[in-house]
């Protein structure tokens, strides 16, 4: 099922991840670090560093060579309107205007002027005023003969707010804006970053940059969900970069899952959903069992994938998880094996349940780092999966594992 059908939001999906993205990226080649970075406020990103204030306009793209920016570009015109539509609140002397975009400028554009700081910006500012009057006369042309749809309807309010703004206007708009053609695209980034971290043996750059990026977009939904702050400091980001390579270096095991969501699409082991269904569990506990052994399951694909030798110490810790699972089964087995099924149901129930509250506390850790109680709940889930551990006392007998 590859094909995108008619109504995806797939550009304006990676359009938004681009946003953070590009945030990290710029946030990283900074090198104050008072630095801060905003996204969706006064422009997509928002930039603060030095006393001075940087608004980036993103325009991404996943086309190969993705159309050149030019005076008549639906593109440009937004960014001004954007640009335009927060003046009141730029302190201009002390703001940068930004237009970053992953395509080219056409070859001949007056647009070149925007590449730097010194270039005079008159033919610019002509170019501009004469495309905005052109598009205007156009649509009033078309309106006064009656036709049912009018021209440059993208462009139409951009420009009637440009023409707007007046001469002194548009001299100090233009004189503080700068436009960054050539960016790399989203799937560029990560590689890009990694490439930037000069400080790490190169080795381990990819993987410190998956990780860092991963750390990065869990903050970003923080901050669009009101969890966080909107403001993300470029120490926060330097020291979790640290933490990153002091876990990396030491081998290390980074609990990369602890706090994330299986997606909408997973669905669990069915003997998970047995086990509990023979203990009469819940549908909450059900719920918190197939959430947390997703998160051992990627956590454990994670480390084994990032070092093969991790495997052993997986194995080692589950035969922990089993031992003290084992001692406690076969007490239940004891004390219920002349009791009714109820009983046995009620008593395998309790065991389930200290495999969620108290087997986190009761065993050790897996690694000093891992500290978060879903990797051992859901770790008991995944060994229930292949019936190494259960709750019911028959549960092998029940369930064909004795088979």
């Amino acid at each position: 099922m590859n094909t995108k059908n008619q109504h995806s939001a797939d550009d304006a999906a990676l359009g938004f991840l681009y946003q953070g993205q590009y945030a990290l990226l710029l946030l990283w080649r900074e090198t104050d670090d008072d630095a801060v970075v905003y996204l969706e406020t006064l422009d997509d990103v928002v930039l603060e560093v030095n006393g001075t204030t940087i608004l980036e306009q993103l325009k991404h793209s996943m086309a190969a060579k993705p159309a050149a920016i030019t005076i008549t570009s639906v593109k440009l015109w937004k960014t001004l309107k954007a640009w335009i539509d927060v003046l009141s609140q730029l302190n201009l002397s002390q703001t940068w205007l930004h237009l970053v975009t992953v395509a080219e400028i056409s070859p001949d554009s007056p647009l070149k002027a925007l590449l730097t700081d010194g270039e005079n910006r008159e033919v610019l500012l002509i170019a501009l005023q004469e495309e905005a009057k052109r598009v205007l006369q156009e649509r009033a042309d078309s309106k006064a003969a009656e036709k049912k749809s009018l021209p440059h309807e993208p462009r139409a309010a951009a420009c009637e707010a440009f023409l707007n703004l007046g001469q002194t206007q548009q001299e100090a708009l233009l004189s503080r804006a700068r436009i960054k053609p050539g960016q790399k695209n989203i799937s560029e980034i990560e590689d890009e970053l990694a490439k930037s971290l000069t400080g790490v043996v190169s080795s381990k750059r990819t993987t410190v940059a998956q990780h860092l990026v991963e750390w990065w977009n869990r903050q970003i939904l923080l901050a669009m969900a009101g969890k966080r702050e909107k403001a993300i400091h470029r120490f926060e980001l330097v020291s979790r970069h640290m933490e990153i390579v002091a876990d990396i270096t030491l081998d290390k095991l980074i609990d990369n899952f602890a706090s994330e969501i299986p997606p909408d699409s997973y669905r669990s082991h069915p003997m998970l959903h047995q086990q509990i269904a023979l203990v009469d569990g819940t549908t909450a506990e059900v719920g918190r069992a197939v959430r947390d052994e997703w998160r051992a399951r990627e956590n454990r694909s994670r480390w084994s994938n990032e070092n093969p030798s991790r495997r052993e110490l997986i194995a080692r810790h589950d035969d922990h998880l089993a031992e003290e699972w084992s001692d406690r089964h076969d007490d239940l087995c004891n004390d219920c094996r002349e009791q009714s099924e109820a009983t046995k149901r009620n008593m395998g129930h309790k065991l389930l349940v200290w495999s969620h509250y108290d087997a986190p506390k009761a065993v050790d850790a897996i690694d000093p780092g891992v500290t978060k109680p879903s990797y051992v709940r859901g770790s008991y889930q995944v060994l229930s999966i292949n019936g190494r551990v259960g709750w019911h006392p028959d549960y092998r007998k029940l369930l064909g594992f004795e088979e």
